[in-house]
């Protein structure tokens, strides 16, 4: 039901602004070491740089560091924090702090495939608005082997966003983006794997026309 909702909203919205845009991701995560040997601790951290409209002003940047635990082999919980700035085409510049509690669940592992879930629980603030805001995030992803070498994947992802609490800058409850992602990753050598492909970033607003971001993702995940 979440997957036909997520889709079939966009399609049958009646006004909708199209921008282009990139995104450009750096990301690298690994188990802490305990005694010389793999602990079930684990450290994540992921930058971005976002741009829509290119060359309209309009931009984003985003640092997200994290510490996991591994519940069991599909299972690993996360406590972490970012810190988001945004501009818009006028130069007004917002701040925001995010706290954030996620659980990532392999779901399915075939032979080379896997279906992982992740749910993911935000509090955020920005400095242009009073309340907190809480987010949910459920993304379901797919990696399918593809050619030979076992060097690159099939990625397939979907995002919705729920606002569980009413703010004075992002809206009402209720759902308010979706994104959906379709691409590969290769192997580019033993410590980086790029990821890349389209998204498509929906966003639902209340009081004007909803957007629909047609985005180039390049994400350099390492390995240090």
């Amino acid at each position: 039901m979440v997957v036909v909702l997520c889709i079939a909203v966009p399609l049958t919205a009646s006004a909708t602004d199209n921008d282009p845009g990139i995104w450009t991701a750096f990301s690298t995560t690994d188990t802490f070491q305990a005694d010389g040997k793999d602990s079930r601790w684990h450290y994540w951290v992921d930058a971005q740089a976002r741009y829509f409209d290119v060359g309209s002003g309009i931009n984003q940047w985003l640092i997200r560091p994290a510490v996991g635990y591994a519940i069991n082999d599909n299972t690993k919980g996360w406590f972490g924090y970012a810190r988001f700035r945004a501009r818009n085409r006028s130069g007004d510049v917002a701040d925001e702090n995010r706290y954030w509690q996620q659980v990532d669940w392999t779901a399915r592992n075939w032979t080379g495939s896997r279906l992982t879930l992740r749910a993911r629980l935000e509090q955020r603030s920005v400095s242009v608005g009073d309340d907190v805001g809480v987010v949910f995030r459920l993304m379901a992803k797919y990696v399918r082997p593809i050619g030979e070498g076992g060097t690159s994947n099939l990625v397939l992802a979907f995002e919705p966003f729920f606002n569980l609490a009413d703010t004075d800058w992002s809206g009402e409850t209720g759902l308010r983006q979706n994104r959906v992602f379709v691409g590969f990753d290769r192997r580019l050598s033993e410590q980086v794997t790029l990821e890349a492909g389209y998204m498509n970033q929906y966003i639902w607003f209340e009081d004007s026309t909803d957007r629909s971001n047609h985005l180039a993702v390049f994400n350099f995940k390492v390995k240090l």
